[in-house]
């Protein structure tokens, strides 16, 4: 139970602590960072995750975080507290309705007056969550509600099964398989929450698809696998003939579904674990919604290995020639430190097993090119709402889900403004995770940006060189500011043998931008 104390919830404190075997309450220090650390929960093992609030700003302050599981498909709950019906009107303390505000971000969000409901309420919530699609559950409880006693029956009873695809869907799509000369098969990170994993790289391998892996689907086919084309992902979109896409939406990640040569355009398939996740905005040659696994282990059977022979291997060459484009800066030596440098040295201490979190604009997005997990499930980044400030209840929920891994957080030094005070959570619940910071004094995913479009550049700046390190040993954790290349290397290998929140603070050059392609908009 990750939360913030406050009294309108304490009969959950009190449950929690008195159950057995007691539940784990985490306290952080900013409710937003409690609904985070869920939210990681929920993502990295696929089982719901729980963050409990105080009333009025309790839930206020968890809205931005709530929206993100919201855009990420994760199934967590969040219980509330509320100020109480007896007085309700009259300007009680933190009087407010919740749920308008929380309904259009939650797959459900109620009241529960009635004490012989809760338990029943309580259950509801964590079914609606873990129902296809997945996401957030919201319900709050006037504070007699909970304070007071009642007996009831416990709810009981298995999940439903996820519903299968149509038959005839998958069929359609196995027809433009045996004619597309160049297909790709994209892979998001519902591949990865619906359990589809394994399907998916027995279906990609069984058909010999080229596979490009998105948000936590990175790993389905582990770095280095023949099939993962992820870095020739420019070469692909643009000259594929059919494009499969499963487990993500086709927003602005993945040029809105547009695909293929201008006179040429691709066709494009789309699947969804459920019909409200199918794209409505572009036009789809076929489509089919129900349980990823199902859809991959059908289309496997239905379908056979086709394509031109060499497109696999252009694409493979592609890759190859990003991969080798890149071994300059990842080695660079210049001061101030490129952020490739950091990467450089980063993936060489990663362990297969390591969770990687991003958490920051042009820093974080170095990594999303260079970081290809060895497994699924073992990156997280804020995902399509991009909404910084992810990172320490991220970090939180990653070592509690994985306590023997790497945990390795990496922050802007813009992020780090937005939730760097819960290493103080991760210090008093002794939750080791290393972090390293991008320290550019600047936000830089703005900065450049307005000087392309203004000619100048306004409120893009921090303070040149902050001391990120000092505030995480002052909280009760360890660090160190890094200024030049060779310190890197020693310096991780401190930081992973420390045990405690360690944080290198890297000054890197604010020169140094991500070249990206898409803006989001």
């Amino acid at each position: 139970m990750f939360t913030l104390s406050g009294g309108h919830v304490f009969p959950l404190y009190d449950a929690a602590v008195k159950a057995d075997p007691p539940v784990r309450l985490v306290d952080v220090r900013h409710e937003q960072t409690a609904v985070f650390a869920a939210e990681a929960t929920a993502r990295l093992t696929r089982a719901p995750g729980l963050a409990v609030v105080t009333a009025g700003p309790g839930v206020t302050n968890s809205v931005s975080a709530v929206t993100t599981a919201w855009f990420n498909g994760a199934p967590l709950v969040l219980l509330g507290g509320r100020a109480p019906d007896y007085l309700w009107g009259r300007g009680a303390l933190q009087e407010m309705d919740h749920v308008p505000l929380l309904a259009p971000v939650t797959k459900g969000a109620w009241t529960e007056h009635d004490k012989l409901s809760v338990a029943a309420s309580v259950d509801k919530a964590f079914r609606l969550a873990l129902t296809p699609h997945r996401g957030p559950v919201f319900c709050d409880f006037p504070l007699e509600t909970i304070y007071d006693q009642a007996e009831v029956e416990f709810p009981d009873g298995p999940m439903p099964a996820p519903a299968g695809p149509d038959a005839d869907d998958v069929a359609r799509i196995a027809g433009l398989l045996a004619a597309a000369r160049r297909p790709v098969l994209v892979l998001g990170s519902d591949v990865w929450l619906g359990g589809a994993e394994e399907a998916a790289r027995a279906a990609a391998e069984t058909l010999r698809l080229p596979v490009i892996t998105n948000g936590q689907a990175r790993g389905v086919l582990p770095r280095g696998h023949e099939l993962l084309v992820t870095r020739a992902r420019s070469a692909a979109f643009a000259e594929a003939d059919l494009v499969i896409v499963a487990g993500v939406p086709l927003d602005f990640r993945l040029r809105y579904g547009s695909f293929g040569p201008k006179e040429a355009p691709a066709r494009v398939v789309h699947v969804a674990d459920a019909p409200e996740g199918i794209a409505s905005h572009c036009t789809l040659a076929a489509s089919a919604a129900g349980d990823l696994a199902a859809f991959f282990t059908l289309l496997a059977e239905a379908a056979r290995p086709g394509g031109d022979p060499d497109w696999l291997g252009m694409l493979r060459n592609a890759g190859r020639a990003s991969v080798a484009a890149d071994a300059d800066l990842l080695a660079s030596d210049a001061t101030p430190v490129h952020p490739m440098r950091v990467y450089g040295e980063l993936l060489k201490a990663l362990d297969d097993d390591a969770v990687v979190i991003g958490d920051g604009g042009d820093f974080v997005s170095f990594a999303g090119r260079l970081v290809e997990p060895a497994r699924p499930g073992r990156w997280l980044d804020p995902g399509p709402f991009g909404c910084l400030g992810t990172g320490l209840g991220y970090a939180i929920g990653a070592r509690l889900a994985h306590p023997s891994s790497q945990i390795v957080l990496l922050l802007g030094d813009g992020a780090a403004g937005l939730s760097l005070m819960d290493a103080d959570t991760l210090a008093r619940h002794n939750l080791p995770v290393v972090i390293i910071v991008g320290n550019n004094g600047a936000w830089g995913l703005e900065k450049g940006p307005m000087r392309a479009v203004y000619g100048y550049d306004v409120a893009a700046d921090l303070r040149p060189g902050t001391r990120y390190d000092e505030v995480v040993r002052a909280l009760g954790g360890a660090g160190e500011m890094i200024t030049s290349p060779a310190e890197i290397a020693p310096a991780l290998r401190r930081a992973f043998a420390s045990g405690v929140p360690y944080l290198l603070n890297v000054i890197t050059d604010v020169d140094a931008e991500y070249p990206r392609t898409t803006t989001g908009v």
